[in-house]
């Protein structure tokens, strides 16, 4: 059976959802949790930083990435969508 890539949205949830059962997270780290190569995950998490879903802090030389009341929001959203397309047998996300 030929492995299906993972969508978008799917790729954010798994993101988001490292994040939220870590804490705040080095990008280094994010990207072995969320099992995706450093280079494809830093455009994606520059645009949830950019969003305001992640923030970025700098702690010596140190950067973690930490979630916004707004990305738990978005992660409490995608997660009942993805329930809600499951519970429909849709294999969109």
């Amino acid at each position: 059976m030929k492995k299906q890539k993972r969508t978008r949205i799917e790729i954010v949830i798994d993101i988001l959802e490292n994040i939220a059962s870590q804490g705040p997270i080095v990008p280094t780290r994010l990207a072995t949790s969320a099992n995706m190569p450093y280079d494809r995950l830093l455009p994606i998490v520059e645009d949830l930083v950019d969003k305001k879903i992640l923030t970025l802090r700098e702690e010596g030389r140190s950067r973690y990435l930490e979630m916004t009341q707004k990305g738990y929001k978005l992660l409490r959203e995608l997660k009942r969508l993805r329930k809600l397309l499951r519970d429909f047998e849709l294999d969109i996300i």
